[in-house]
C-alpha cells in the first residue's frame, strides 16, 4: 500500500473508532480512549529514535511537558484554537528536539540516555520556577463545554477525544513512511553499526538530528491538548516518569523496528492500565507495566512482532498456513486473556465472600496457564499444547463457575463466548498437523536408522 493511501486508510480508521465510540455513547470511553491514543502517539515518536535509530530516549515526558506548557502559556496570554496550538507545540518542542540531539547526540549508549533524562530535570526546574504558567502551584486550564466543529456542537472532550485519533493516524502513518523511505534505511545502519555507517558516508548527525527533531514534535503535539483535557496542570503530573516508562515500554514490548509495533504495544498497554485503573487503583499501574517490560526484556527481547516473526519463520518457512496462523490467533487469545486475567483477579481478591475468593486464586493460576503456554506455543515448545489444552478446558470450567454465581445477561454472554472460543482452541489445538509441529525433529541419523 502507498503511503497516500495508507495515510487516508488510517485517517479513515480514526474517524470509524470515533464514530463507533459516539454510537456507543459512554463518555467514560473518550476519557479513557484519551489516554490510549495519546500513548499512540508518544509511542511512535518514541520509536523514531530509540527504535529506528537505537538511542534510548529517557526525556520522553519533558517533550510532552514542553507541548502542555505551551497550551498554558497561550491559555493565559492569548488563548488559541487546538490545532494552532498543534502547530506551535510541535514547532517549540522540534526545536528543543534538535537542540537537544545537537548537544548530546555525539554521545553514545547510556551517555546519551542520562543526558535526556537530564533535560527532563533541567526543564522541570525551569517550569517550577515559572510563575506565569503556574509554577509550583499547578495552573487551571477551563474549557467550554462545547466547540463548534463545521456547524456541530460536539462535546468538548470529544472533540480532544477527535484531535488525537487524527493525531495518532498522523504519527503512525509518519512512521510507517519513514521506515520504507531512504531515511528509515538510514536510521537502520545507524542502529545496527554506526562507525560502519559512518566509514560507509552515510550522513548519520544529520539523521539523527531529523530523527530528534519529529521525535521532539510529535511528542510535543500529544501533550498540547493535555492541559484542556485534565483541566488542571503541574509539574509533577506533566514530568511525571509514567510518560517515561510507557513510552519506553510500549515499543519494546509492541515491538521497536515496525511501525506497527509501537502500535500493538499502546494499544495492549494503554488498554490495560485503563482497565487496572477502573478495577483496581491507578497506582498499580507502573506496576504492571513494569513487570511485563521485564518479562519480555527477558524472555522476549524484540517484542511481540519479533516473537511472532520468529515463530512464523520457524512453522512455516515459506508463506504462512493456516496451522500457522491459527496457532498465532490462539497463542494472542490466551496471552491477551491472561493479562487481563490477571488484573481482574488482582481486583476480586478484596472480595469479602469465599467463592470471590476461590474465584480469584482460581483466575490467577488460569492467568498463569495461559500466559506460559502462549510463550510455549510462540517458541515451539513440547510442552505447550499440553498445557494450552490444560488452561482452555479449566477456563470452560471457571466460566460455567462464574455464569452460575452471577446470572446477569452480560456476565452470561461474556463468558459463554470465552467458553465457545476455548471449545473451538481446543478442537484446533487436538489436530494432528498441530500435534506434529511440537513433536521433535528426527535427526539426519535417526532417520538413517
Amino acid at each position: 500500500m502507498r503511503n497516500p493511501t495508507f495515510f487516508a486508510a488510517a485517517i479513515g480508521a480514526a474517524a470509524a473508532v470515533f464514530i463507533v465510540a459516539a454510537l456507543i455513547g459512554n463518555d467514560y470511553l473518550f476519557f479513557a480512549g484519551y489516554t490510549v491514543v495519546q500513548y499512540i502517539v508518544l509511542a511512535a515518536a518514541w520509536n523514531m529514535l530509540g527504535g529506528y535509530c537505537g538511542y534510548v530516549n529517557f526525556g520522553t515526558a519533558a517533550f510532552f511537558a514542553l507541548g502542555a506548557y505551551t497550551t498554558v502559556f497561550f491559555h493565559k496570554a492569548y488563548p488559541l484554537p487546538i490545532p494552532v496550538l498543534l502547530v506551535i507545540a510541535a514547532g517549540v518542542s522540534g526545536l528543543v528536539g534538535l537542540g537537544t540531539g545537537y548537544l548530546t547526540l555525539r554521545l553514545r549508549g547510556a551517555f546519551f540516555s542520562i543526558a535526556t533524562l537530564a533535560l527532563a530535570v533541567v526543564l522541570q526546574t525551569f517550569v517550577v520556577n515559572w510563575d506565569y504558567v503556574g509554577g509550583s502551584r499547578g495552573a487551571y486550564v477551563i474549557r467550554p463545554d462545547s466547540v463548534d466543529v463545521f456547524g456541530f456542537q460536539l462535546d468538548y472532550v470529544r472533540y480532544l477525544s477527535l484531535i488525537m485519533l487524527l493525531l495518532a493516524a498522523v504519527s503512525v502513518a509518519i512512521s510507517r513512511a519513514i521506515e520504507r523511505s531512504k531515511l528509515g534505511y538510514g536510521f537502520a545502519t545507524i542502529r545496527d553499526d554506526e562507525l560502519a555507517a559512518e566509514a560507509s558516508g552515510v550522513p548519520t548527525l544529520r539523521l539523527k538530528l531529523i530523527a530528534t527533531t519529529l521525535s521532539g514534535a510529535l511528542m510535543g503535539m500529544a501533550g498540547a491538548p493535555f492541559p484542556y483535557y485534565i483541566g488542571y496542570v503541574e509539574p509533577a503530573s506533566t514530568f511525571g516518569l509514567t510518560y517515561a516508562v510507557n513510552a519506553i515500554a510500549m515499543p519494546l514490548i509492541g515491538g521497536t523496528t515496525v511501525w506497527f509495533g509501537p502500535l500493538i504495544g499502546s494499544i495492549l498497554l494503554g488498554t490495560l492500565t485503563q482497565i487496572a485503573t477502573v478495577t483496581i487503583s491507578s497506582a498499580v499501574n507502573l506496576l504492571l507495566v513494569g513487570l511485563l517490560l521485564v518479562g519480555f526484556v527477558i524472555v522476549a527481547p524484540n517484542g511481540l512482532v519479533g516473537l511472532i516473526r520468529e515463530f512464523l519463520r520457524a512453522a512455516s518457512p515459506g508463506r504462512p498456513d493456516v496451522r500457522s496462523i491459527g496457532l498465532v490467533a490462539v497463542a494472542s487469545y490466551g496471552f491477551i486473556v491472561g493479562v487481563l486475567e490477571v488484573v481482574f483477579s488482582l481486583a476480586a481478591l478484596t472480595a469479602p465472600d469465599a467463592t470471590g475468593l476461590m474465584l480469584a486464586f482460581a483466575g490467577l493460576v488460569l492467568a498463569c496457564l495461559w500466559i506460559v503456554s502462549a510463550y510455549g506455543m510462540m517458541t515451539l515448545q513440547r510442552w505447550s499444547p499440553l498445557m494450552a489444552t490444560i488452561a482452555f478446558a479449566l477456563s470452560i470450567v471457571v466460566g460455567a463457575i462464574h455464569i452460575w454465581a452471577d446470572r446477569t445477561a452480560f456476565n452470561i454472554s461474556l463468558w459463554g463466548a470465552g467458553g465457545a472460543v476455548a471449545i473451538v482452541s481446543l478442537w484446533f489445538l487436538q489436530r494432528r498437523y498441530v500435534q506434529q509441529l511440537y513433536r521433535p525433529k528426527l535427526t539426519e541419523l535417526e532417520v538413517a536408522a
